[in-house]
């Protein structure tokens, strides 16, 4: 799936910082990089927790949302809209004036259909406005890669996107731990968008594009492996993964966790495992919430909906299977 947006680009002299934020995508769990993120220890603000398994907000700007933008200018829930994109000047000259999405990565192309991506778009400018008048613009101030957690994915492409909030202070589109205005923290995923409160997919959405601040429910959906456009998977099998990331046991969207709570995962077609001993039995996960429930991830937590045990299933009746580690001596 291809999402675009086609615009008239300005001559080719880029702004110097406008780019956007994040807002936390709430009570979700943190990982262990050196166990590719299958267990997760605990962290949060002023620990060493690495900044892709530490929560961030949701992408805003002036304190907008701008977690989910359309190509073709279609305004999103905060009145939104994208105006125009203004290449960085060598691209303005290659004609480049077609901004894509593509393979979960930003693409710029030309009316002869030749492409740039990375870091060759950095200083790219995406105007924002609402009625059709610009309210700032974002941009992209840098670009690395990041490692999934899977066996046998990719690496992600990875984003800085800021803006001047205040006309001068340029300011990253992910708040929260963030303090560099162009460090990359900052997923693109093509033609879907995520229901935060009800921790729902909503798939084939052409044009559409969510920005994945790192921390998130859908950055770590993406690093395990399950990019709507970078894997194979299913809505139903991505939706089993956010019910899992953000602990909605009873499937309609509360979350039974908070930001910093150890978990081992290990999904059914093999490519994230568990790293070492698995702890106590938590849950098998569908794209319903917990099929079965053994032991809750916060101890002695109510759940405030009527779920079996877990005795008659296992891994292979869900997506994921999740464990409670030990406390950490």
């Amino acid at each position: 799936m291809t999402s675009r947006i086609r615009h008239v680009n300005a001559a080719g002299v880029v702004c110097a910082a406008l780019l956007a934020g994040c807002d936390l995508d709430g009570n979700l769990t943190v990982s262990d990089a050196e166990a590719e993120a299958t267990m997760f220890r605990g962290g949060g603000s002023g620990s060493s927790c690495p900044i892709w398994q530490c929560g961030f907000n949701a992408a805003e700007v002036h304190g907008a949302s701008i977690r989910e933008l359309s190509l073709d200018g279609e305004v999103n829930g905060a009145g939104l809209q994208i105006l125009r994109v203004v290449p960085s000047a060598p691209a303005a000259v290659g004609g480049y004036d077609e901004l894509e999405v593509v393979g979960d990565s930003f693409v710029l192309r030309n009316a002869k259909g030749n492409t740039i991506t990375g870091a060759a778009l950095i200083g790219t400018e995406i105007e924002l406005g609402k009625n059709g008048v610009k309210v700032t613009s974002v941009m992209i101030a840098g670009h690395d890669t990041v490692p999934r957690w899977a066996a046998g994915a990719g690496p992600a492409h990875a984003y800085a996107l800021s803006y001047l909030a205040d006309g001068v202070t340029e300011r990253n589109v992910c708040t929260g731990d963030v303090t560099d205005a162009r460090a990359s923290v900052a997923l693109v995923l093509g033609g879907e968008t995520y229901d935060l409160d009800e921790k729902t997919v909503a798939p084939n959405r052409p044009g559409w594009f969510s920005i994945a601040c790192a921390g998130s429910a859908a950055a770590k959906l993406a690093l395990l492996g399950y990019g709507p456009q970078t894997s194979a998977t299913t809505p139903a099998q991505r939706q089993a993964t956010l019910k899992m990331i953000t602990a909605d046991y009873c499937g309609g969207g509360h979350s039974y966790t908070v930001n910093g709570t150890p978990l081992q995962w290990e999904n059914v077609s093999g490519s994230v495992e568990v790293a070492g001993e698995p702890g106590a039995l938590e849950a098998v996960w569908t794209a319903a919430g917990a099929l079965c429930l053994e032991s809750t991830r916060l101890a002695d937590t109510a759940v405030d909906c009527p779920i079996p045990a877990c005795d008659d299933f296992d891994l292979a009746d869900g997506e994921w299977i999740t464990y409670v580690p030990p406390p950490a001596l």
